[in-house]
């Protein structure tokens, strides 16, 4: 669940300043060699508004709470906090503070809930859920071997209404089998019981996960393929067999999947998935990961580049460069962002 991480630079030749019918404002940190400094990008405006500076270190993590307010990781100095930041006010607070690492986190809608990973300095992982003053916490498996290639997924997530929270700490072949230790699984956030597992089998290795805009139906992936699950009626079905996608994020009308999908050469590109047709459809043709829907015709996604050196995630990896792609006209623009690794569809709000 990271968020756009980047450094904002004035519009070149050849770039689009990003814009559209519909206004958006987009959260990404720019990481230099002195600093790592949170921006607030505003379609409205072509000047990104720095927001929060903190020493130099990972990037923190940074999305929307509300409109008027954001939230992010900072780990720059023991202890861990996650911050919020008022944008009308510029007042901040620690919402918690702890010990450790926390590599992700998520807010309600309604803003009365907050879930959070928590590994501790033995490295033992725990998600924590705080509703009403009270929090719960639940003890996950240790994943030895942690890296930061493409199969490693950290995800927090609630459900549209609220009603479930997501998460999804996987590193694919390492996931524990007792429901109160899973690594991807589904809680009612009414009682923080559990509400969906991966089928047995062939879902043992369920990870990419996605909520649905409007509904509480997820989208993940498995041996099978993508699968759906209907929080609903409770029942799990097959999207696409056979589809490996990464970084699935759903359109704000339900219409798309925007994905990664890697071929045969272990080139990644970022492709569309027609919940309408059922049937996918290519972007640009370029080595392209890490989509995110900014409209419903919009989406960002990151360059690839072949590796100079050894790299984690394959033979490519970002160049730092970020792109939009409109779906209807079928053509790609440069943004004005540089050194942007990472993109979270929780670091878009709309209007």
């Amino acid at each position: 669940m990271a968020t756009t991480s980047g450094s904002a630079s004035p519009p070149t030749s050849g770039a689009a300043t990003p814009t559209g019918a519909a206004g958006y404002r987009v959260l990404y940190t720019a990481s230099t060699q002195t600093s790592s400094d949170i921006f607030l990008y505003d379609s409205a405006s072509s000047t990104p508004q720095k927001l929060v500076s903190l020493p130099v270190g990972p990037p923190p993590e940074a999305h929307f709470v509300s409109a008027q307010k954001i939230a992010y990781v900072d780990s720059s100095s023991a202890p861990t906090r996650i911050m919020t930041f008022d944008l009308s006010t510029r007042a901040s607070s620690a919402d918690v503070t702890v010990s450790g690492y926390v590599p992700a986190f998520a807010y309600s809608h309604d803003g009365s809930m907050l879930a959070y990973l928590l590994h501790d300095s033995s490295n033992r992982p725990s998600l924590h859920v705080r509703r009403g003053g009270h929090e719960t916490s639940l003890g996950l498996n240790a994943i030895p071997g942690r890296g930061v290639g493409r199969d490693d997924e950290v995800r927090l997530e609630y459900s549209p209404d609220d009603k479930y929270l997501l998460m999804v700490d996987t590193f694919v072949g390492n996931q524990g089998p007792a429901p109160e230790t899973g690594q991807f699984l589904v809680l009612r956030a009414v009682d923080n019981t559990v509400a969906f597992l991966p089928p047995s089998g062939t879902s043992a290795n369920a990870t990419m996960a996605t909520w649905a805009r409007h509904s509480n139906r997820l989208y993940y992936r498995d041996a099978v393929g993508v699968r759906t699950w209907d929080a609903e009626v409770h029942s799990v079905g097959t999207l696409a067999g056979g589809l490996h996608w990464y970084d699935p994020a759903p359109s704000p009308d339900d219409r798309w999947l925007a994905y990664t999908d890697i071929d045969t050469n272990f080139v990644p590109r970022v492709k569309l998935y027609d919940l309408q047709g059922n049937q996918s459809a290519a972007t640009a043709s370029a080595p392209r990961s890490h989509p995110i829907f900014i409209t419903a015709d919009t989406i960002w996604y990151l360059e690839e580049v072949a590796c100079t050196s050894e790299c984690l995630g394959g033979p490519s990896q970002t160049s730092g460069k970020v792109f939009a792609y409109s779906l209807s006209s079928k053509s790609e623009t440069t943004l004005p962002f540089s050194d942007v690794h990472s993109l979270s569809q929780l670091s878009v709000f709309p209007g």
